[in-house]
């Protein structure tokens, strides 16, 4: 698997006139290869020629037991630097030695190592290839969907027992603190969020949550992102402490009928901008389009936003295999908020939907 990536990916850089391509990201270098860094303030990377088969990675000494146990290519050479060595070297070293002078880097790379490897190894040309890799990336495979598939399992039975957890006098950070711990014992391997808003809170999309305690009648947005395998699932569901008012159950019927106005939408071919329109259309009609504040969408893999990007502006055309939250919400400043996010694949039938779970605002209901 990993191996045909690099194939792939070396054919990218022949075919742009590239001579090597230099990644430095975490992410990106364990789709190629199956290990990713802890790099910190140290040179962690990647290169590889596109005319020759073997690939390198160059890390800190004190990475080089990780990276030999968890790299997956056969081809790859591993080359650690002490404290004391200058790793940038080390690289423009193997970059004269191939003769290569168009390099292909990402556009996060950071500029000390640019600037570095300019002065030794001058006449090197440095080229975008952020959406070479993005492009490789952004049809997942049958294993990655699997991956994805098993990360929403895990953030299913975390989020229904967070629900079930959602009482008059629970503060937000304690449930954050519940849904973290269960993630983790269900073998989730990292939880980079789970978001707790409740009452005036959940107007707040990207709000962390605090020591707020829940009351009755708060309208709560649970917003949960856990990685297994590599892969991220980020689901959403929002419920009431006790009844809900009739305005907040309007609000939610509002946002989920923009929902499946928007899945309906999804098949194969269709512009990402048409999905997000869909869903803005049902919540401009209801009279709250100025209070949809986001985009509807955005892709899940290894990140847990990547493209595509449901959004308007967006002509992507949607593909077999890509896989994407639809994520629509309402929120009324200094009221509450509502949003409902499923994690979806486009299938040749449509789409398959990994987040199978009820969408109410009644706890009972979970």
């Amino acid at each position: 698997m990993h191996a045909e990536r690099v194939k792939r990916f070396r054919q990218s850089l022949t075919d742009l006139g590239l001579d090597a391509g230099l990644i430095c990201s975490d992410t990106n270098m364990f789709y190629l290869s199956g290990y990713s860094g802890i790099s910190l303030e140290r040179l962690i990377a990647l290169i590889t020629f596109s005319h020759e088969e073997r690939t390198y990675l160059i890390t800190p000494k004190l990475e080089k037991g990780r990276a030999e146990e968890n790299c997956k290519l056969e081809s790859a050479e591993i080359i650690s630097y002490d404290d004391s060595e200058d790793p940038t070297k080390l690289l423009a070293s193997l970059i004269e030695k191939n003769r290569a002078t168009k390099i292909g880097v990402e556009e996060t790379i950071q500029y000390k190592y640019v600037n570095a490897l300019s002065k030794h190894a001058p006449g090197i040309l440095f080229k975008p290839i952020t959406e070479v890799l993005y492009s490789m990336r952004v049809v997942k495979s049958q294993a990655e969907i699997d991956m994805l598939k098993r990360a929403a399992e895990i953030n299913i039975q975390v989020l229904v027992e967070a629900i079930h957890s959602v009482k008059r006098g629970v503060s937000e950070r304690r449930l954050m603190r519940q849904i973290e711990d269960k993630a983790f014992d269900l073998g989730a391997e990292d939880v980079p969020f789970a978001l707790v808003q409740s009452g005036r809170n959940s107007a707040l999309p990207h709000q962390e949550p605090t020591d707020k305690v829940i009351e009755d009648g708060d309208m709560v947005v649970l917003d949960i992102g856990v990685r297994y395998g590599g892969y991220y699932s980020d689901l959403t569901r929002t419920v009431v402490c006790g009844a809900p008012s009739p305005l907040q159950t309007h609000i939610h019927n509002v946002v989920l009928e923009a929902q499946k106005k928007a899945l309906n939408s999804i098949k194969i071919g269709v512009r990402a901008e048409l999905i997000d329109a869909a869903a803005r259309g049902v919540i401009a009609g209801a009279g709250f389009g100025e209070y949809f504040i986001h985009r509807t969408g955005h892709g899940l893999g290894l990140e847990v936003h990547e493209p595509p990007y449901i959004r308007a502006g967006n002509a992507e055309a949607v593909r077999e295999g890509m896989v994407f939250t639809v994520e629509p919400g309402i929120y009324l400043p200094e009221k509450f908020g509502a949003r409902i996010e499923d994690n979806i694949v486009v299938t040749q039938e449509g789409y398959m939907n990994l987040a199978l779970l009820p969408k109410s605002l009644n706890i009972e209901d979970y």
